[in-house]
């Protein structure tokens, strides 16, 4: 079974492009703070780059995010097949 994160992706070249990331294959999922948002970044071994992760989630409060990754830990460890999809404004589970 997997779980697929999908995201809007950032920058001006893939603005609005959404991307699929599969939830195992990401080894690392942090919370980066900026001076007025908050960013949940994502590293895979597909990276482009694997110094630039993958910024799934921006958000204006911390909590928000928290909620996000305690919301991917427990998919992570659950055995069911769907997309977790994140946008602008909300966060969601969709079926597959």
């Amino acid at each position: 079974m997997t779980v697929l994160v999908r995201f809007a992706q950032s920058g001006s070249f893939h603005a609005g492009e959404f991307k699929s990331l599969d939830l195992d294959k990401i080894s690392d999922i942090r919370i980066s703070r900026q001076r007025n948002t908050c960013e949940l970044l994502a590293t895979t071994p597909e990276n482009p780059q694997p110094n630039t992760p993958y910024m799934i989630a921006r958000r204006d409060k911390e909590y928000e995010l928290q909620a996000i990754l305690q919301e991917l830990q427990q998919l992570k460890q659950g055995k069911k097949e769907v997309i977790y999809e994140i946008t602008d404004t909300e966060a969601r589970i969709v079926p597959k």
